[in-house]
């Protein structure tokens, strides 16, 4: 089977993914089972295991360099060596403080895991675009940037920017979507199925770049797709539950519609900027076009 890019192919991950040539893929968003509800797609019988074998494939299919971030509760890839597929360069934590209260006798999980590898050393970061606002004041920074063991250290030459930081490895910022979210497909979807698209566009910004080829291999309901789709990049997806690949395809036709009015409108006003008369320009109106025209690019 020959899969063509910008597309969702309805079926098992773990098959269609076979059809995917060695090394073509720059990055793998992966938003799987978990392992932690009783939904019949998340019956995993060690989800441990399970991740280790996705780690295994999607090795197979990134390129030197490519990223993959891969999410799961706090223990989805304890006691497994993947170290000889691919490396971990971070644990994010996707902090949500505002989850319900669940424990009587233990700690509520506040958190999920997004656990970043990579083939080899990472070919692209891209933090001038995840940059987000500081939090520290810019007179309390510059104080701590005068510090000799600051100036001495490590991080001696890192200053303060303007732009705003590395959102660091606690995103806390981004926050989990809710009954009310506009963006929400299903209510039965919340938390399991569709996560925010802030969250995805920050993971797709960081780790490809324009015409990058992205792959989410549990596509859901399309996030990764409508995200790649309004970002310039290449798309493969798959989904096992048909229902889920009707409503990306809706998604998608939705996003088209608005790209051509939006580029249709972009057109007009350029064209309407053409037929206005250049008032004051000093410009004989007569074959007026094409004076104004070279007037303006002169």
């Amino acid at each position: 089977m020959q899969l063509k890019l910008n597309n969702i192919y309805q079926g098992d991950t773990f098959e269609l993914i076979k059809s995917l040539p060695t090394e073509s893929v720059d990055l793998i968003v992966c938003d799987g089972p978990y392992g932690v509800t009783a939904n019949d797609w998340d019956k995993i019988n060690n989800i441990q295991e399970f991740n280790l074998k996705l780690i295994k494939i999607f090795a197979r299919v990134l390129k030197p360099g490519g990223a993959l971030y891969l999410f799961g509760k706090d223990n989805c890839i304890d006691f497994i060596d993947y170290r000889q597929h691919l490396q971990l360069n971070r644990k994010i934590i996707w902090y949500q403080p505002s989850r319900l209260a669940q424990g009587r006798k233990n700690y509520t999980n506040n958190y999920d895991l997004i656990c970043y590898f990579s083939k080899g050393k990472p070919t692209i970061f891209n933090l001038e675009d995840i940059r987000v606002p500081q939090l520290v004041e810019l007179e309390h920074r510059l104080r701590c940037e005068k510090v000799p063991s600051v100036v001495n250290g490590q991080f001696g030459k890192t200053k303060f920017n303007e732009d705003g930081k590395n959102p660091g490895d606690v995103w806390g910022d981004i926050k989990q979507l809710t009954y009310n979210s506009k963006e929400l497909i299903n209510r039965l979807m919340l938390n399991t199925i569709q996560k925010p698209q802030k969250l995805i566009e920050r993971i797709v910004k960081a780790s490809s770049g324009g015409g990058s080829v992205v792959l989410d291999p549990f596509s859901g309901v399309g996030t990764t797709y409508a995200v790649c789709k309004e970002m310039n990049r290449h798309f493969i997806g798959f989904e096992i539950n048909p229902e889920y690949v009707e409503i990306t395809k809706e998604r998608i036709k939705k996003i088209e519609q608005k790209q051509q009015e939006q580029l249709f409108n972009e057109t007009e006003n350029s064209q309407r900027d053409y037929q206005i008369s250049p008032i004051g320009t000093g410009i004989s109106t007569e074959n007026w076009d094409t004076q104004y025209l070279a007037a303006r690019f002169s």
